[in-house]
């Protein structure tokens, strides 16, 4: 339960042991490759050695091809995973094998090029079928579109406004030339379709007076025949890319059966990608490469073991003053679910830092139990974190949320049957509208919505409890760092102000008061120089009182969450019985039912989001602000990281 110590790793090797070395340090799973910054900044190394080459390029390619693969089952075949992928295990060999993986690399190349000929057919019928709306005007127009002009006359196609009589544009057009002649083909609410004939000398007299009149020439450029020939011919066309797209859609659907290859090959895919990265760190000079990082101390021994397959010679070393390790927390299975509240805030710094995750596992779990406090919210959110953690093996952050979901689940079960909340009081709801004269309420120690007051002096106690609970942690880091005087002389000052209060509030005398304040006075700023100084930061130091009472008051949040949480699964349950007033008795139970689950499961889902929230929020506000000492830089090694398969050795290990 601690941050791990970090050795510095420096490896020599053959380049023709790289492929082996990659592979054993990735399966070791305990060192972080480096950037050999120090190496590449020395002219005496950069003679010797240059930067490995990598096929990164060509990996990334291959990922892409077998997401885009993915993709198309799921948009063509309607083939999808799921929101929780059930995880199969993988033998090691066949998962690192070849064949698998360029047999699916090809399937992936196949389905990729059936989705750009489906682009490339779509985009062919979305042409024809702009081709057939313009055409469809001029359907009735028995006349070549390739005809424009005869030895005289012009033939031109042109539309106008439909709020234009056809007998103001005769009018105009007779007014310039009497050797004209137009007529309407077809009309729709948007524009008029015309047919204009007109002597080739008249034309330019014609147009300003036609123009006049909102009359544009209409474009139908490259088609020959009438619009009818065109028509039939666009509808031919369409029929044989439709029957084309279908051929091609029933390949991908018989290939619908193979997505788990195209997701065992992402996986293989992915580890290949890891490779060329850490690759790419590796100096070389053709013959010799060299290798630098960071190795875990808890993965040492099989790191070692990996190493005796390969022809190298390494040193371990321990972190110079000016490097920067970075942090990895190590504890016990049962308690690393808690990562995924401190990453989310930051990992402690490597020196000097604290594994937070001990000391917030129990404060985390109760302060979401208490907010949160219904029964059956916690069994369904008990069983919800079992029934996925058990079906689906999730890894990573969505692994450590369903695993602390259980513990959330029996915390909020605990304090709801403390608070006698079950769906709030849905039973006594339920009861009184239904059944009056059997009308049953669960028994609760203390009852949120009848005594709120007691609920929130047990918040601010908890909350009193959480922050003395900090200033301890805060001494124990001093003492534990050689200066134990700093841990006491920064804390123990304030726990004579707090004393102090309380003594004031039940005794009446300010003594304890003065004489805390007075600490502070002669302590606060014991750093500073000169005797004004030092009294000026002691006497600055009173006003962080205000800070300490604000960091108190905070914690009434946990009643607040609490009488949400009773209130709004209230309302849904009186909501839930009211519409079966008057009604025969199974009809109203039915829409109780209906309402109540509706209304409660609403509930249960904002107030998850909202009591994980605020109780993440005391954890890093107020509580890591009396020790915390963030900033550490994640841990990230060459492992083996898998979405879909588990891949496992032959003696049923999983590389992890």
């Amino acid at each position: 339960m601690a941050i791990v110590k970090m050795k510095r790793l420096r490896l020599l090797s053959l380049t023709e042991e790289r492929e082996e070395l990659l592979a054993r340090l990735q399966w070791a799973g305990c060192v972080e490759v480096l950037e050999p910054e120090a190496e590449l900044n020395d002219p005496a190394w950069t003679a010797l050695l240059k930067r490995e080459t990598s096929a990164l390029l060509t990996v990334k390619g291959q990922m892409t091809a077998v997401r885009a693969a993915l993709d198309t089952l799921k948009r063509y075949a309607g083939v999808k995973s799921g929101l929780f992928v059930r995880r199969e295990p993988v033998l090691e060999r066949v998962f690192f094998g070849a064949e698998r993986r360029d047999a699916a690399l090809a399937l992936a190349e196949q389905l990729n090029q059936w989705a750009r000929e489906l682009g490339k057919l779509q985009t062919m019928e979305t042409n024809l079928e702009n081709r057939k709306a313009s055409l469809a005007p001029w359907a009735a127009l028995d006349l070549p579109l390739e005809t424009q002009e005869t030895a005289t006359t012009v033939v031109q196609l042109g539309t106008c406004p439909p709020a234009v009589p056809l007998t103001a544009l005769e009018g105009a057009l007779a007014e310039a030339t009497e050797q004209a002649h137009l007529q309407l083909v077809s009309q729709d609410n948007h524009l008029q379709y015309l047919l204009l004939v007109c002597r080739k000398e008249d034309l330019d007299a014609a147009m300003p007076c036609l123009r006049a009149h909102g009359y544009a020439v209409a474009r139908l450029k490259g088609l020959t025949g009438t619009p009818a020939d065109n028509l039939r011919l666009a509808d031919a066309e369409l029929a044989q890319l439709q029957k084309a797209r279908e051929e091609i859609l029933q390949q991908i659907l018989a290939c619908a059966g193979r997505r788990k290859e195209l997701e065992l090959c992402l996986d293989r895919v992915t580890q290949d990608l890891h490779r060329e990265q850490a690759r790419e760190k590796i100096l070389t000079n053709g013959t010799v490469l060299f290798l630098e990082g960071w190795v875990a101390l808890t993965g040492l021994a099989r790191l070692e073991e990996e190493l005796q397959n390969v022809v190298c010679a390494y040193d371990l070393a321990d972190p110079q003053e000016e490097e920067t390790p970075p942090t990895l927390l190590k504890n016990p299975k049962w308690l690393t679910c808690i990562n995924m509240v401190t990453e989310m805030y930051s990992l402690p710094v490597y020196r000097g830092g604290i594994d937070p995750n001990p000391l917030i596992f129990g404060f985390f779990v109760a302060f979401f139990g208490f907010m949160f406090a219904d029964l059956a919210y916690g069994l369904a959110l008990l069983i919800l974190s079992l029934v996925i953690t058990r079906k689906f093996r999730p890894k990573g952050t969505m692994g450590y949320m369903f695993q602390l979901g259980q513990y959330l689940g029996l915390s909020t079960a605990v304090f709801g049957a403390l608070t006698g909340g079950f769906f709030g009081d849905a039973i006594y709801q339920f009861t009184a509208a239904f059944f009056p004269d059997h009308v049953i309420s669960l028994p609760a120690l203390i009852n949120p919505l009848q005594d709120p007051m007691t609920i929130m002096v047990i918040a601010l106690g908890v909350g009193a409890v959480h922050m003395l609970f900090g200033q301890c942690v805060h001494i124990y880091m001093e003492i534990r760092d050689g200066r134990p005087a700093e841990g006491f002389l920064d804390v123990v000052p304030w726990w004579l102000v707090f004393a102090g209060i309380a003594l004031a509030y039940f005794q009446g005398t300010f003594w304890g008061i003065a004489a805390g304040f007075l600490a502070l006075l002669l302590t606060q700023g014991r750093h500073r120089k000169g005797i004004l100084g030092k009294l000026f930061e002691g006497i600055a130091s009173w006003y962080d009182i205000t800070s300490w009472l604000g960091d108190i008051l905070s914690y009434c949040r946990l009643m607040a969450l609490m009488l949400a949480t009773s209130v709004i699964s209230q309302v849904f349950n009186i909501l839930a019985t009211l519409p079966g007033e008057g009604l025969p008795k199974p009809l109203g139970i039915l829409l109780f039912l209906v309402i109540f689950l509706v209304g409660n499961l609403f509930n249960m889902g904002i107030n998850i989001i909202g009591t994980y929230v605020h109780a993440a929020r005391l954890q890093y506000l107020e509580f890591f602000g009396k020790f915390y000492k963030e900033g550490g830089v994640p841990f990230q090694p060459l492992k083996v990281q898998t979405k879909y398969v588990d891949v496992t050795t032959d003696d049923g290990e999983v590389l992890e």
